[in-house]
């Protein structure tokens, strides 16, 4: 027992050591080129935002797509909010990472969109005109994994108490049914990985991490 103990430990190290990047982060197989894409910057601005501007040193970058709308609109500002509270942890694992969000309309909810960057992105939004990366990963649409009736209940009270806790609140407003999801850029601004959003699910911050740390390694390697 002892032995097979080391051998998992010395396995476990080995994954760290190479960079190991979880599955469900690579581009999905419908991935398509986003590097032409129009993308307005949008007037809509946070003290918090302004005042990242020009504070670090964009060389790669996290992209947050939001789609809003009943619960989908609370979901994608608790994703959100876990983005910019995985920025500005003590450990700055996204440091050297530029980070902006994409939405697919405006003049719905203007009052909403500047709640969610005042309260849960503190970071420049763009609205993309073509849909261009929502459709890049698919343009897949809100779901549910089941349709047994008590689970349903369930997972829709676990969720919202979920969201009580972490004070997360949102309305009715805009268009929500097609889901986004977390794009991360190398520093030659290609799409390397993807995180697609799962309807209900937090997001996964080891696997954002891991990436990361494989895109800095990958980076230090060829400096």
């Amino acid at each position: 027992m002892r032995r097979l103990f080391r051998t998992l430990l010395v396995s476990a190290a080995a994954v760290a050591s190479s960079g190991y990047v979880p599955s469900h982060m690579e581009l999905p197989s419908s991935w398509t080129d986003v590097s032409s894409a129009t993308l307005t910057p949008l007037e809509i601005r946070s003290e918090a935002a302004s005042a990242l501007e020009g504070a670090i040193d964009v060389t790669q970058h996290v992209v947050a797509e939001s789609s809003c709308m009943l619960t989908a609109e609370v979901l994608c500002r608790e994703e959100a909010r876990s983005i910019a509270e995985l920025a500005a942890r003590d450990d700055k694992p996204l440091d050297g990472f530029g980070i902006f969000g994409i939405v697919k309309e405006v003049g719905v909810d203007d009052v909403g969109l500047a709640e969610f960057q005042t309260e849960y992105f503190p970071f420049d939004l763009y609205r993309d005109e073509q849909t261009a990366f929502y459709s890049a990963l698919g343009l897949r649409k809100l779901k549910v994994s089941t349709w047994n009736p008590i689970k349903i209940v369930m997972g829709i009270r676990n969720m919202y108490k979920r969201l009580a806790r972490k004070n997360i609140s949102g309305n009715m407003k805009g268009e929500g049914l097609v889901q986004g999801g977390i794009i991360i850029f190398d520093k030659t601004g290609t799409a390397r990985f993807a995180y697609r959003e799962e309807t209900g699910i937090e997001v996964p911050i080891d696997d954002i991490i891991a990436v990361v740390r494989h895109l800095k390694a990958e980076q230090q390697g060829t400096e």
